[in-house]
């Protein structure tokens, strides 16, 4: 059977390997806070998109309304030059 835990065991770890880990470690921790910037930077891209979006949306709405109101004009034009008022 194994040998239990006591009192008197010792873990050896070389320098090397210590300085190996902690060298790995601040490079996931780097890599981890450069995604999350990232994800904030497309996140704020995002949102500046759909609000270019919603004032694309309002400027064609009134473009539309405003060439409605023209064909209604130019239609209303032409049949009382027809002769059929409305």
């Amino acid at each position: 059977m194994a040998k239990a835990l006591s009192v008197d065991s010792q873990v050896h770890i070389s320098v090397a390997f210590l300085i190996k880990a902690m060298i790995g470690i601040s490079m996931l921790i780097a890599t981890y806070y450069q995604v999350q910037i990232k994800f904030a930077e497309h996140e704020n891209r995002i949102k500046d998109l759909e609000n270019k979006v919603v004032v694309l949306n309002a400027s064609i709405e009134g473009i539309e309304t405003q060439h409605i109101q023209n064909l209604e004009e130019e239609n209303r034009t032409l049949m009382q030059k027809l002769g059929l008022k409305r």
